[in-house]
């Protein structure tokens, strides 16, 4: 009986010393091993550009301009629309009040026209293969900004004409 029972140990045993070039090795595949990561291209500094700096700055002055017009014409437009008679449709006080809403308007174009340049800017330099320039994307970015600031302001004011 001892035979009979050590015959099938050894037939298992032998069973588990075959070779182990039939399956495939559990190890990690070099493919499995590298990095899912996405590579970051470093991005590139700007290098000073004196004509693009000169453009900047008359740029600049242009906007500041405009938003010093646009402060002025806004409280002449805050002031019409808090006149007595002003809420009434066809007043003289009410078309007061809309001719510098209307004048307010006009400057936020211009404004909304600046960013419009800016970005063309923006654009042209990434066509060209060019490096984004911290100076331009500031200033659009202020320009941006500043539209943002004069629609609130004209939406108030019509606001207090009784406008949306």
């Amino acid at each position: 009986m001892k035979r009979s029972a050590v015959l099938p140990l050894i037939l298992l045993a032998a069973g588990c010393a075959q070779s182990t070039d039939k399956y495939p090795s559990l190890a990690l595949r070099p493919i499995e091993s590298r990095s899912e990561a996405e590579t970051v291209a470093p991005v590139p500094e700007a290098t000073p550009d004196a004509a693009l700096d000169a453009q900047l700055a008359t740029m600049r002055s242009k906007l500041a301009q405009i938003d010093a017009d646009f402060v002025a014409t806004a409280a002449k437009a805050d002031a019409a629309a808090k006149a007595r008679g002003a809420q009434a449709t066809g007043s003289d006080q009410w078309l007061a009040a809309q001719s510098l809403l209307a004048e307010l308007e006009g400057l936020r174009g211009d404004t909304l026209g600046m960013v419009t340049d800016f970005e063309k800017l923006i654009t042209d330099r990434g066509e060209a293969n060019q490096p984004p320039y911290p100076a331009l994307d500031e200033l659009r970015a202020k320009a941006q900004a500043q539209v943002d600031g004069e629609i609130e302001k004209i939406a108030a004011i019509k606001a207090q004409l009784g406008e949306k």
